[in-house]
């Protein structure tokens, strides 16, 4: 493992670290967090080719650039968390039929994604607060799962550049679903604390 590996994967499991615990409590925060691990991760992914220096500084920048924006965006925060609970979604549900079926493909992962955006995206309003934290629980622990899967992608036979591949291992997938379980049912009940003290 590399300098970059170890740093590419911090930054998303501090970000996903950060989006499970904080996610609903300080829902605009965690917004900027998924932004920043999304245009860190992207502008990592595109810049590879660069010297580790270059390829850092720029994916901090972009990064920075993303966090910025999502966080200016809250008013739309309840649909960007539909469409990246539709994702993550679409992804878990890819990787079950990948491990079921063994295949690895990315057609099927892509087509699921951008469907996910859409119905995530449409029904987000429909679910009222449980939106925020299903969207915190389940991209925190995405994000946890990938950055792991980063450090480790020796031994899992995983290639670091493609997302649709974070949950295509009954390894991974079973991490996966412990976390957004500890990560949803923790931020319920502080949910529900905080409307129990504000009565």
């Amino acid at each position: 493992m590399d300098v970059a590996e170890i740093v590419w994967g911090l930054v998303l499991i501090a970000c996903g670290v950060f989006i499970c615990i904080y996610g609903d409590m300080l829902f605009r925060f965690a917004l900027a967090f998924m932004g920043f691990a999304i245009g860190f991760a992207a502008a990592w992914w595109a810049l590879s080719s660069q010297s580790t220096g270059i390829q850092l500084l720029l994916s901090l920048a972009i990064g920075g650039i993303a966090a910025f924006a999502c966080f200016a965006l809250v008013r739309f925060g309840i649909y960007i968390a539909g469409g990246v609970l539709g994702v993550v979604a679409a992804f878990f549900i890819s990787g079950i039929l990948g491990v079921v079926f063994d295949t690895n493909n990315d057609i099927l992962p892509t087509i699921l994604a951008i469907a996910g955006i859409a119905g995530g995206g449409f029904f987000a309003p429909r679910l009222g607060g449980m939106i925020t934290v299903m969207a915190t629980a389940a991209a925190g622990s995405f994000l946890i799962v990938d950055g792991l899967t980063v450090w480790f992608s020796g031994q899992l036979n995983y290639d670091a550049e493609k997302l649709t591949q974070v949950l295509s291992h009954r390894f991974t997938i079973v991490l996966f679903i412990i976390l957004i379980v500890i990560s949803y049912m923790s931020q319920w009940q502080a949910r529900r604390l905080r409307h129990r003290l504000l009565r």
